[in-house]
Order: C-alpha cells, then structure tokens, then sequence
C-alpha cells in the first residue's frame, strides 16, 4: 500500500451547509486547521452559489447529513460541482459504503469523531488527486544535466507555466523521479478519507497501488509539513510496504494537496539531501498550486461580477424605462387635467348663461349629486338653492310622475346619455309643462372609459339638467290640432250632407217648373229646412272650441264608473280590474264626456237596459258575472285604454283576465262610417291627441284609444 504525502499550497476550497451561520462557522474551523496548506474557505448555503463558484475552486464540502430534510439537495450539490471533487462530511447515519456507492462523491469524512475537522483536511487532499491516470512521466532517454539541482531547475518554468492541476502532478512525479533517478514514484492525494494515488511515473501504474486509510504517518506528515524517510520497511513498522520488491520509501507532503512518495528496492537508498532537493520542489510545486486556485477564484469572481454588472445594467435599462414610461403619463395626465380644466370653465360659462332653469349635477361614488341651480330655476320653482345643494338628485329634481322611472334617469345621468323627457311640474306661476334635457359634459361618451370599460360615470362626471317651458307651445299645438279637426268635420258635413239636400231640392224646383205641382214646392221647403240645420250645426262646430288647455292626472277607471251610472246600461255589467288601470293626463269632465258616449254606444249597440257598476270586480273579488249578462269591460293596452262588450258564453276568459293588450276580434275601421254616432268622442280624442278605432264582430265590439300617454312616461 501507499500513503499519500502532504503538500504546503493554499486551498480553495467551498464549504456548503443548510444555513449561513452553520457554513459559517464550519468555514472558519477548517480553515484554521493546522496541517496542511493554508486554505481559502468560502461558506455556501444555495445551490446555486455552488454552481457558480465549483469550476473554480479545488474542493466542495457537504457539510449536511442527506437523510435529513436540510440534506435534500445532495444530488443537486452533485450536480451543481460538476468535475470539482465533492467530500460529504456527515453524520454516522450515512455510512462510508453508501457514500461510495453515491456518484459524484468523492470523500467522505464522519463528523462524530476525533479531530473530525483535521481528517476533512486531509480527505480534501486527498480527494484532489481525481480520477486521471495520467503517467507523468517524461520521455525515455539520459537526463540532460547530471545535477539533481539543475534538473529541477529546468522543470521550474514549466511548472510555473502551469495552469492546470493534473498537468502539474505529472511534472511534479517526473521530476522528482528523473532527480532520483527512480521508477517507484507517485503522488497519493486524499479521496473519501484515504490517500489514493493521482499521479504516477513512467514506469508504475495506479492500478499497482493501493489506497492507504489518512491515519497514521501520512497523515501527520501532511499536518506538519515534515518529510518521512524510511530507509528499512522491514524494520520500520510505520508505514506497510507500498510495492513489492520495496525496500526504502521517502514520502514529502505538498501543500495540502497530498504526499509524493519514492521508493526503492535497496535499503538506505534516500538521504538528507535528496529528502530536502524534493522538499523544495514539493513547496514550489505547492505554490503554484496556490497560484492556480487563486487564479480560478478570481476568474469565477471575475465572472460573478460579470454577471451582476450585466443584472445592474439591465435593471438600470429597465428603471430608465420606468422612468420615461411615468413621465410620459405625467405629461397625458398634465395634458388630460388641462383639458378639463378648460372643459369646465366653458361648462361653468354655459351654466352660467343658459336663460332657462338649470341644475348642474356631478356624479360622486356613482350617484348624482346637486351642485348648483342658476338664478332661473329658483325664481321660477322658488326653491332655495341651499335646500337641494350638495343633495342626491331626488324627489326635489326628478320632476312628478317620473318616479317609477328614477332608476333609469339616473343611469342615464351615469352613462352621460344626451336624453330628453316630458312632464309636468309645480311652479311659481302655477302648473307648468316642462321638456326635460339632460345635458353631459361630454355628451357620448356613455360612460365608458379607454378600454371599454364601464367607469360607472368617471368619463362624465358632470352635466347639465335644463327645463323647457312648453306650455305655451303644447297648448297651441292643440289649438291648432282642434281648428284643423272642425275644418275637416265641416268639409265633410258640406261635401255629404250640404250637397245632397241641394240637389233635392234643385231637383224638385225643376219638376215644379215643369209640373207646377205643389208637391213638388213642399219637397223643396223640406230640403231647405234640412239645409238650415246642417248650416246650423256647421256653425256650431266652427265656434265650438275642443282645445284641452288644462288637463290633470286621471284614473281611467275612475272616470268610467262615474260615467256608468250617467248611462241606461240595462242588464249590462261593467268589469274593471286594478291590474289594467292607467293613470293619464286629461281634461276630466271632457273625458267623462267620452265615455258616456262610448258606453252608452257599445250597450245600445247590445239591446240592454241598466244596473249599477260592478266595482267589486275592480279587485277581483266580486261574485262572478250571471254568464246570460252583457259585460263591458275597461283596461288599459300598452298604448293607451279599450272599452269592450263581450258576451260571457262567448269568451268567458274576459270576464275573468279582462281584454289581451291589443283587442281585435274583426275589422278594424276609424270611428267614420262604423255606423255609430262618434263625432263628440272623436273630437274629444283629437283635442288630446289620441287615435281611435272600432273593432266589431257578432258576439264582441270594442273600442281602442291609442297614443295615450301615462304620466309616469317619460
């Protein structure tokens, strides 16, 4: 067997543990171990830095114990070295065999027993050693100087050329072997706790070797630095014979990287000079070794620093990026202020100028709130600004009749909709009709923001709510409406009813003529007695004035039980049923006008006589109707209210569910020629600017008003 030599090089070496004190302080107490080279300990806890700095260091040390949780990274510190040498010092609970058995560790030292920190040492050298079989030897031949010294002497600038470890073991085990002159030469370096031979002459084989357990001579020659020179194996028990055919052995350390041994076959064969010639060059040879390592940590750090130069740089990059990126939407947002800056002093200078009332609202936390109302809005509602500023547009904005429509009035204020609604308010002067605008401040934008996204009102956080007097402009409208109703009620009066009794009666005084027959004379009287009253009734309808000028909130069925009891109905039943009533803005006793004719038509039209109004049939809870009784039926359509008489054995179903939206059981015709007498209720219907139609068949008929609008309609 051989044992390793020991070396006097510095070390660098990476010393791994789970947590930074712990690599810490195992640093510090190996690099404080005294036999050996100095060392350059490095603590490391991350995968990672092990990655990084294994190419440039001779050595890393495991210092946890892999069966534990913080020892779960071992085959990733396995990895992370690569070619560097890997030494696991662990606890007992991983055995020497398991660690051999593990690739990729090559040494291994137990941290429970004595001096477990020195043995770490030693197995560190000797784990440098690796696995190359390299022989170091030099070319067969005479050496070119006779001088031990001078042949180390020529060796000296190539060591010192040297870059590589491998490379340098080699020249170190052939020069010692041409100074010497002896074959038997090798290094032996620690490797999972034994001195394991790295390098041998030209003329020996690793595989003639073997291992040598750390313990023992090699091992303190190492830890002092001292040479041991055997001259008789046989006689010195200290070491066991490396070869055989080994007589005398020589063994120096170097540095802390391993002991070079020489041996011979012949006793005594080693001396004090050349133990010392090869003392020298195992110290030079350790210097250079020191001199690669340095060199390979500072190349990694070179590198490192590299790295986060380049990290610096970018992250440098990308804050110069930040940086222009925020000061371009400074300048949008500075930009975007200055725009609505302007906006709003033109906005100001609008509500400030608009002559009609005005309420300028803003929207906060998605609600609409009063800011301000001009001068013209308090002097025609007389309300005091102070109480509906800084208020919810409530009760005190929203005009009457639009409450069952606040909800969609106040998104559209949301939305920044541009919308428009008609209704009738309180004032100063009495009730007015008012068209009411809604006016954002930027009109369009429907509340949504740059990426379509709802805003909930942020894009439009103001606006405008404007009042129109429309009073004066409504009634004349109707005024107009009735004066061009009676033109055309006296035109068809004259081209109908004028030109026939004319022709009677031109007809009849030709036969006079001729005949000289009084009878004939009588006809004439009688025609022209016909005549005076439709002249009469023309001049009734030109002065007759239909225009609605005031009109207030109705109930239609309201007004058609009143107008029930004011008609003979006979056996007839009126049904109404509060699901269908409607309320509408109408001029009321002209309304009750309209419906006593209507009723009174649609029972004639029946043949029947009167009871009273059934207004138990009004909530549904009223004895159900004699199915041998005519039923009139009131309720409202989607656009306006229906009178109607079914017959129940022929529909009862409307007896029960009153009349469907759209009442049509035959022809549709207007209220000219169905044969009944409509005039009043046509003329009353186009004083409100409403339509209407009869529809009429064997068992039904009814009558339907449409373009009637409710006052909560906006």
């Amino acid at each position: 067997m051989t044992h390793p030599p020991a070396t006097t090089r510095p070390r660098t070496i990476l010393y791994v543990a789970a947590t930074e004190a712990a690599a810490s302080d195992g640093a510090t107490a190996l690099e404080t171990v005294e036999t050996g080279p100095e060392r350059s300990i490095r603590p490391a806890t991350t995968v990672e830095r092990v990655r990084n700095w294994a190419p440039a260091v001779d050595c890393v040390v495991f210092a946890e114990t892999p069966t534990t949780a913080a020892g779960s990274n071992l085959l990733e510190v396995v990895e992370a070295c690569g070619s560097t040498p890997l030494v696991l010092f662990s606890d007992p609970s991983y055995a020497p065999p398991a660690a051999r058995s593990t690739d990729g560790i090559d040494g291994y030292v137990r941290r429970d027993t004595d001096d477990a920190v020195v043995h770490l040492a030693d197995e560190i050298e000797w784990v440098c050693r690796g696995d190359d079989e390299s022989s170091g030897s030099t070319d067969d031949g005479e050496a070119t100087n006779d001088q031990p010294v001078d042949r180390l002497l020529e060796s000296v600038p190539e060591a010192a050329a040297c870059d590589d470890r491998d490379r340098l073991f080699d020249l170190l085990v052939e020069t010692a072997s041409d100074v010497l002159d002896r074959d038997y030469c090798w290094l032996s370096t620690v490797h999972f706790g034994d001195f394991t031979p790295r390098a041998t002459a030209s003329g020996l084989s690793a595989d003639d070797l073997e291992p040598v357990a750390r313990e023992g001579p090699l091992e303190e020659a190492l830890r002092t630095g001292e040479p041991i020179r055997i001259d008789d194996l046989a006689a010195d028990d200290r070491l066991a014979v490396p070869l055989e055919g080994v007589t005398s052995l020589c063994c120096l350390p170097v540095g802390d990287a391993g002991v070079l041994q020489v041996a011979a076959e012949n006793a005594g064969a080693f001396d004090e000079r050349d133990c010392d010639r090869l003392a020298a060059w195992c110290r030079f040879v350790a210097a250079i070794l020191e001199r690669i390592d340095a060199e390979a940590s500072h190349s990694t750090e070179r590198e490192q620093l590299r790295r986060e130069r380049d990290q610096l740089r970018t992250e440098r990059d990308r804050l110069a990026d930040e940086r222009d990126e925020l000061a371009l939407e400074r300048d949008r947002i500075a930009t975007e202020n200055e725009r609505l800056a302007a906006q709003n002093d033109r906005f100001q200078a609008l509500f400030a100028n608009v002559p009609e009332p005005a309420v300028r609202y803003e929207i906060d936390d998605g609600k609409p709130i009063v800011r301000d109302v001009n001068d013209t809005f308090v002097d025609v509602f007389g309300t005091a600004p102070e109480t509906i500023v800084d208020e919810p547009v409530d009760e005190a904005i929203v005009p009457p009749g639009l409450e069952s429509r606040r909800t969609t009035l106040l998104e559209s204020l949301r939305a920044g909709e541009c919308r428009q609604l008609v209704s009738r308010r309180e004032t100063v002067d009495g009730v007015r009709e008012f068209l009411l605008t809604l006016v954002p401040a930027e009109a369009g934008a429907s509340g949504r923001n740059a990426d379509g996204g709802n805003s909930d009102g942020e894009d439009n956080p103001a606006g405008l709510i404007v009042y129109s007097d429309v009073t004066d402009a409504n009634r004349h409208e109707r005024e107009l409406a009735a004066a061009h109703h009676r033109l055309e009620t006296i035109a068809d009066l004259v081209d109908e009813d004028v030109r026939s009794p004319l022709n009677v009666a031109r007809g009849y005084l030709e036969l006079a003529a001729e005949t000289g027959d009084e009878e004939h004379f009588r006809a004439v009287e009688d025609a022209q007695e016909q005549l005076r009253e439709l002249v009469d009734q023309l001049v009734a309808i030109a002065r007759q004035d239909d225009v609605i000028v005031e009109t207030e909130p109705v109930a239609i069925h309201d007004v058609a039980r009143r107008a029930w009891v004011a008609v003979e109905t006979g056996d007839a039943r009126l049904v109404t049923q509060t699901t269908t009533d409607r309320v509408l803005e109408a001029d009321k006793a002209r309304l009750r006008e309209l419906f006593e004719h209507v009723l009174g038509t649609v029972v004639d039209s029946a043949g029947t006589a009167a009871p009273e109004a059934d207004d138990g049939a009004q909530d549904g809870e009223g004895e159900r109707t004699d199915p041998a009784t005519q039923v009139v039926t009131v309720g409202a359509t989607d656009d306006g209210f229906y009178v109607a008489r079914h017959n129940p054995d022929a529909d009862r179903r409307v007896v029960d569910e009153g009349l469907e939206t759209d009442p049509v059981p035959g022809r549709l015709a207007a209220g000219d020629g169905t044969g009944f007498e409509l005039g009043t209720v046509e003329r009353i219907a186009d004083a409100h600017g409403w339509n209407v139609g009869v529809a009429e068949d064997d068992d039904r008929i009814a009558f339907a008003f449409r373009g009637v609008e409710s006052v909560d309609e906006t």
